[in-house]
């Protein structure tokens, strides 16, 4: 619907400042003579639409207005309102702007119910990693300008980026980023971000969640995998979906039938031998390597040397 079409232009304005007509074009999916259009028709309605030709111009909305979200109907604030504040916004720096637009909301649309969905991304039994750039990364997306970034590598020497997107994954940030080619950062490993005063145009056709769909795929593809067949009796299967997370279930579906003691026959998949013993040695006598002969013999090296150990402790 138009009318839905003119709010999205009008928050997207309020969020973004300045913006071309195609940049605009581009996430409302529609022409830039839409886009033209529905600015008009905004201005018209009385929203104070300022455009600008010529390099460094664009499309924003007088400086100092807020556009009243009085317009929604409840079950659109109730969709806003239902997460509350995520921890990802408090770490962006943005979770006073969240609270107030939420209390904004409440007053406007007269709901009162409070947050009732809790994102607790990382996983069980691993510590926050801190990023002490993330706050600078974050701006300079927000300001559409290029970063001078510190990051590991043999020079030392900083790099210039053109920040495309922040990625949140189970609790681990990562700048995807213009260096010369779409690159992926660890946010973590940032040791400096300054941001610069030369803008960054972000390319209309990128899609940050397309693109991480991608790269994640290609990087699962390109770890190296070591197959390892070993039988399981029943109390190292009921172990293993908390050992090696949710995506054994695929795996525990394709063993074998159970033999009389219920033992059954896997594969897991491990990144190299190292990997897959220190793993494995855990389940002691509960899991018995069948193959590759390398895994079995480094399994047996090591409860050797383990026995050993406790032997010359007396």
């Amino acid at each position: 619907m138009r009318a839905d079409r003119l709010l999205s232009l009008a928050l997207l304005l309020q969020a973004r400042g300045a913006a071309t007509a195609r940049s605009l074009a581009s996430e409302l999916g529609v022409s830039v003579r839409t886009v033209y259009r529905d600015l008009a028709a905004l201005s018209a309605s009385g929203v104070p639409v300022i455009t600008e030709a010529g390099p460094g111009g664009g499309c924003r909305l007088m400086d100092g207005y807020r556009f009243p979200l009085r317009g929604l109907r409840p079950e659109e604030a109730e969709a806003l309102l239902i997460l509350g504040v995520p921890a990802v916004l408090r770490e962006l720096g943005l979770a006073g702007a969240l609270t107030a637009a939420h209390q904004q909301l409440r007053v406007t649309s007269g709901l009162t119910t409070g947050s009732l969905v809790h994102l607790d991304m990382p996983r069980w039994f691993r510590g926050q990693e801190e990023v002490p750039c993330l706050r600078d990364l974050a701006r300079a997306l927000r300001l559409s300008r290029k970063l001078a970034i510190r990051y590991p590598r043999p020079d030392r020497k900083s790099r210039v980026v053109g920040p495309l997107g922040l990625v949140n994954k189970a609790g681990t940030w990562y700048l995807v980023a213009d260096a010369g080619g779409v690159r992926v950062f660890r946010g973590g490993r940032v040791s400096d971000a300054r941001v610069l005063p030369e803008p960054f145009e972000r390319p209309a056709d990128f899609e940050l969640a397309a693109f991480w769909a991608r790269w994640s795929a290609e990087f699962e593809a390109s770890r190296p995998r070591l197959q390892v067949r070993l039988a399981a009796s029943p109390r190292a299967l009921e172990a293993f979906p908390e050992v090696f997370g949710p995506a054994v279930w695929s795996v525990l579906e394709t063993a074998g039938p159970p033999d009389q003691d219920g033992w059954r026959v896997v594969t897991l998949s491990f990144e190299h031998e190292r990997a897959a013993v220190h793993r494995l040695a855990g389940f002691g006598h509960q899991v018995e390597v069948l193959g590759p002969p390398s895994v079995r013999a480094e399994l047996l090296a090591t409860a050797r040397s383990i026995l050993g150990r406790y032997q010359a402790d007396g």
